[in-house]
């Protein structure tokens, strides 16, 4: 598949989990230049970047391709699941996963129950709040260094009051395992991707970095 205020603790989220993605809000994409061959957005949510861009990654980026001094200074962050619960014994490799007949997973997919808490892996900033036909309510945030990117899919709502622009802490809660966009409704899941960005105002690149080799690599 595809693919602000303080911490609050994991019993908080279990109290919101309730919250619907009817009204989740997603702001508008003031600021953000139009890329070319997007659609026109609709009234009040941001535009939809075309089929080539709807996942980050396929773009590149001017940095130099991922090395293990990238996984290892996410390492060091200390970064947490995303999803509350899972132990990191319980992630698949899902990140060459074939999607179509040209395109890559560029992720992985992390299994739970619907409204599962979703936290923020490290500290940083929310970037965007996106809702696309493919990864329907997806929140991406960067890290301190605003060279990482983290994207957070198929959420079936967003935190309560979560904002663009906002601090987050690593495990501050930041939205609701679901099934939005491509997901089948029958398999709840988070779809989680790393990548490195020369420039977070295009938080839709970045070159891909296998999250898996964060938690579980060698």
């Amino acid at each position: 598949m595809v693919d602000t205020a303080g911490p609050a603790s994991v019993a908080r989220a279990e109290s919101l989990a309730t919250a619907s993605p009817d009204t989740a809000t997603v702001s508008p994409n003031a600021g953000v230049a139009p890329i070319p061959g997007m659609a026109p957005p609709q009234t009040g949510l941001p535009p939809t970047p075309p089929a080539a861009l709807s996942r980050p990654g396929t773009t590149g980026s001017s940095f130099p391709a991922v090395v293990p001094a990238d996984v290892a200074a996410l390492r060091a962050k200390s970064p947490l699941i995303p999803v509350a619960g899972i132990a990191k014994e319980k992630l698949v490799d899902s990140f060459d996963d074939a999607r179509g007949q040209t395109r890559r997973h560029n992720a992985i997919d992390i299994m739970a129950a619907r409204n599962t808490p979703v936290v923020a892996t490290a500290d940083g900033r929310i970037l965007k709040l996106h809702n696309s036909k493919a990864g329907g309510l997806t929140v991406y945030a960067t890290d301190v260094t605003s060279r990482y990117i983290f994207l957070y899919g198929h959420l079936d709502s967003y935190r309560p009051g979560l904002a663009e622009g906002a601090i987050v802490k690593r495990g501050d809660v930041i939205g609701f395992v679901g099934t939005t966009g491509n997901a089948q409704p029958a398999g709840p899941h988070l779809h989680f991707a790393i990548t490195r960005s020369d420039n977070v105002k295009e938080w839709w690149k970045g070159t891909p970095l296998n999250p898996f080799l964060v938690y579980r690599g060698n």
